[in-house]
C-alpha cells in the first residue's frame, strides 16, 4: 500500500495567535489509512501526542533545519479480528 503524504502547516497560524488545535485534528480524523499528516510547527507539540494517540495514531517526529518541528501522524493499523475457535468437547 502506498502511502500518501497531507501537509498541514501551522506555523503562521500561531505566529498571529491563532489556536490550530481544531485545524489539526480535523485534518487528522478526515485521514484515510492510506494517509498520514505531515504537521509542521514552530515547537514540538507534546500535549497533541497523547490526544492523537487515543484517536488511533502514532507520530513521529524531528526537529528541522529551521528550529521548527516536523511531526508525522498516522493510523494505527488495526489487525483484523480472528475468530475465536471454539472450545474442544471435553
Amino acid at each position: 500500500m502506498k502511502v500518501t503524504t497531507v501537509t498541514l502547516d501551522v506555523r503562521e497560524d500561531i505566529r498571529k495567535g491563532r489556536e490550530p488545535f481544531s485545524k489539526i485534528m480535523r485534518a487528522a480524523l478526515r485521514l484515510k489509512q492510506d494517509q498520514r499528516l505531515r504537521l509542521i510547527a514552530p515547537f514540538e507539540p507534546l500535549p497533541l501526542y497523547s490526544v492523537t494517540a487515543r484517536e488511533g495514531f502514532s507520530h513521529k517526529s524531528r526537529p528541522t533545519g529551521t528550529g521548527d518541528w516536523e511531526v508525522l501522524f498516522q493510523r494505527v493499523a488495526v489487525p483484523e479480528a480472528v475468530p475465536e475457535s471454539p472450545a474442544p468437547c471435553p
